[in-house]
């Protein structure tokens, strides 16, 4: 058995990891936009006003960068070749905001006469931290890029201020990155095999679609006797319309009731049994033209109540079969 996947799964798998990254992009920019708005609240009387004010025009520009990207992705082709330029383009983005919060842990850090403002500053730092590390989980190259300047600095500035002396804040910091690593790998092992799946899957469905929509004999689904779906080929072979064909039953268009009452009975077996049955029947097209046509069917596979139908237009065979007669007669 080939287990390969469908070709083609690949390339799609990547277009969907990279449309689920954009996807969480508005959660994302909205809880910056929180985030700057606190840190603005509680910097306000321990750092510049205007070295404030300059970042939080930066951070609100990165923010409407990352709301033009999410817009103008929404309006691009998106294909296998041009995904990873759209990927990088979101790692950039996510790179500035992070350095951006790096600035915290630089000239904005509070000083030591403001404690509650320094928490408050560590407590951001790991909130966003995290809060990035799951928005961006499915993306490698954007999760180093937001996390490394986020608490690169966040590490050194612990180190630096408290002295080697003090390890619980090195242990500490160790730790949150190595679960921040175990988060974003788990969250990213379990994407892309959903995704990679949910592709694969896509495709063979269309697969079979199109074996379903293509074929050169009429199909049918009944379910408890109506047709349930069918393909277009039916449709030419009894000159009605899918629309029309849906929800009617199949025994309405043969021409008489002895012959339906046949099928009926035909269509009951194979229920019942599960094995194939065959049978020749004449069935009336919608400008009432008649020809002879060959349905073989039987039970669907886990679908109780459910038979599909192949049904072949046979008039020319059977036509040659009655001139051989009539040439060879008994």
């Amino acid at each position: 058995m080939n287990n390969d996947p469908p070709p083609g799964s690949g390339d799609d798998a990547e277009v969907r990891r990279v449309e689920m990254l954009y996807s969480r992009l508005p959660s994302g920019i909205v809880a910056a936009l929180i985030g700057i708005f606190l840190c603005f609240l509680v910097l306000f009387e321990t750092t510049g006003l205007e070295l404030l004010k300059q970042w939080t025009a930066y951070m609100l520009s990165v923010s409407a960068m990352q709301a033009w990207l999410w817009y103008m992705f929404g309006k691009a082709e998106r294909q296998g070749a041009s995904v990873r330029r759209w990927e990088w383009s979101f790692a950039t983005g996510a790179m500035l905001a992070s350095l951006g919060w790096g600035a915290l842990f630089g000239p904005l850090y509070p000083p030591a006469t403001h404690p509650d403002a320094q928490m408050f500053v560590a407590m951001m730092a790991v909130i966003t931290a995290f809060t990035g590390s799951v928005f961006v989980a499915v993306s490698n190259v954007t999760f180093w890029l937001f996390i490394i300047p986020i608490l690169g600095p966040a590490v050194a500035t612990y180190v630096l201020t408290l002295g080697t002396g003090a390890q619980w804040p090195v242990i500490a910091a160790a730790s949150c990155i190595a679960v921040f690593i175990i988060v974003q790998r788990t969250l990213y092992q379990s994407a892309t095999r959903i995704l990679r799946h949910s592709a694969e899957a896509d495709i063979l469905l269309a697969e079979q679609q199109a074996i379903f929509d293509s074929s050169p004999s009429g199909i049918a689904v009944l379910d408890n006797r109506q047709i349930a779906k069918c393909n277009m080929r039916l449709g030419e072979l009894l000159g009605r319309r899918l629309q029309d064909l849906s929800g009617s039953r199949l025994d309405q268009h043969f021409v008489g009731q002895a012959e339906a009452g046949l099928f009926l009975a035909d269509h009951t077996r194979a229920l019942e049994s599960g094995s194939p049955v065959n049978g020749m029947y004449r069935l009336r097209r919608a400008d009432g033209g008649q020809f002879w046509a060959e349905l073989s069917g039987r039970r669907m596979t886990g679908r109780p109540g459910q038979t599909v139908w192949v049904i072949t237009d046979i008039t020319q065979t059977v036509a040659n079969r009655q001139r051989e007669r009539n040439k060879h007669p008994a």
